[in-house]
């Protein structure tokens, strides 16, 4: 059980760092993209009208095309249900500006687009009902540490993982402790204890509370 932990941790920090890398050429290529962004300003002004209207609408797709990357990085980044949504609506919005030439495109876009911004809503709220506690101070191991951080203010580390279990993972590594139901982990002036976890190991609850004996 232990090896199958400490594989499981080191194939999430392969992942994480796979996916900064191709967040990171996504970002570099998106500034790439700028340079000719702002050349189709000088194609603009030297074409005569009718082709201007053309240009421009090239134009326009490749700014969108850009957004979506930019989206796109966001998504890897915090794997939210809200960028994978907006990545959505930019990719719509653009099949609409771009390629609709029928009232039926548009109607189909406009439904879409409609769609989302309702999903929207809901999940927005659903997500803050995943991120705040579901009890005192007890939160799913999939919470993400940023989201805790921006909900309590606790200074939890952010360098030991990205989820609170990645947290646990990486502290009972440091302890040399098993990760069982029951085992508590003291990281600076938290007190961080599993409460809900399988016979394999696998963590689906910790709670996290300040230690009245640190100050």
């Amino acid at each position: 059980m232990l090896k199958h932990n400490v594989f499981e941790r080191k194939l999430e920090k392969l992942t994480y760092i796979l996916e900064m890398v191709i967040a990171s050429l996504i970002a570099i290529g998106v500034i790439i993209g700028l340079v000719d962004l702002v050349r189709y300003f000088h194609e603009i002004l030297i074409s005569n009208p009718a082709e201007s209207y053309e240009l421009f609408q090239h134009f326009l797709g490749y700014a969108l095309v850009l957004i979506v990357g930019v989206e796109l990085m966001l998504m890897i980044l915090y794997h939210s249900t809200k960028a994978i949504l907006e990545l959505i609506l930019f990719v719509i919005a653009r099949k609409m500006l771009i390629y609709s030439h029928t009232m039926k495109d548009l109607v189909l876009g406009t439904i879409a687009i409609a769609m989302i911004f309702l999903i929207l809503k809901f999940l927005i709220q659903k997500d803050k009902e995943d991120v705040v506690r579901r009890r005192d101070g007890v939160f799913s191991a999939s919470t993400k540490i940023e989201d805790i951080l921006n909900q309590t203010g606790f200074a939890i580390p952010t360098d030991k993982g990205n989820t609170v279990g990645g947290l646990v993972c990486n502290l009972a590594e440091e302890a040399c402790k098993p990760v069982e139901q029951g085992v508590e982990f003291q990281s600076g002036d938290l007190k961080i204890k599993v409460t809900k976890a399988t016979d394999e190991g696998l963590i689906e609850e910790v709670m996290i509370t300040k230690n009245p004996n640190i100050k």
